[in-house]
């Protein structure tokens, strides 16, 4: 089972041996907010008592803040813009870098993308974005572990040149490949400027590579 904030909090003072009375003192709170912290899963707790009792827990604020997060995935949920009537995207072809293609470790490439737009409004002012998430676990002290290096784009999001309904468009983004052989894949969503989903039910585009010592200089 994943941790709530109130179970991680209840865990890590029982790990340091802090009673409820305890661990109010240590973090300056009173008893009525650590209770309705660990007892009222439907309020929010202030920043400053999450950054106390990161304190009294001795671990980081952010291990705190990410369990807030998962509680309350409205916190930080992006916001939805009606999707536009007859807009549509297509994918049309890899031009390069097709899916399990091989690379060098470290290697700089540029994977380049065709796609068309289907529908019957023009693209403005549009970005393709980088919608990767880093993979990290925490440590039962709060400690940041990185469990896996993905591929390292060059920017986190490309312009999408104006695009007539109809008309193709060929959308590039530089990578550099992790040192680690293995499979690694990273995913770009269209975006407005505000950086609203065009499409958010959509798949979006992704690029997925082979890493090995093997692989031939060069793209496809």
């Amino acid at each position: 089972m994943n941790d709530t904030l109130a179970s991680y909090v209840t865990q890590r003072a029982a790990v340091l041996g802090l009673s409820s009375t305890a661990l109010c003192s240590a973090a300056g709170i009173s008893r009525q907010t650590l209770h309705t912290l660990l007892h009222a899963a439907d309020k929010v707790p202030a920043m400053p008592t999450l950054l106390a009792l990161a304190n009294a827990l001795q671990v980081h604020p952010i291990r705190l803040m990410q369990l807030l997060c998962d509680d309350h995935p409205e916190l930080y949920a992006p916001p939805r813009r009606k999707r536009l009537q007859g807009d549509a995207s297509a994918f049309v072809r890899d031009v390069s870098y097709p899916d399990g293609e091989l690379v060098l470790p470290g290697q700089r490439f540029t994977k380049t993308w065709e796609v068309q737009n289907v529908g019957h409004v023009v693209w403005q002012g549009r970005l393709l974005q980088c919608v990767d998430e880093e993979i990290v676990v925490y440590s039962r002290r709060g400690e940041t572990l990185h469990l896996a290096q993905g591929l390292l784009p060059s920017a986190s999001s490309i312009a999408i040149p104006t695009t007539q309904p109809g008309e193709l468009v060929q959308l590039q983004a530089e990578f550099t490949a992790p040192h680690l052989p293995g499979t690694v894949l990273s995913y770009w969503k269209t975006t407005f400027a505000d950086g609203t989903l065009c499409f958010p039910d959509a798949t979006g585009l992704w690029v997925k590579v082979v890493i090995t010592s093997m692989a031939a200089a060069g793209g496809a």
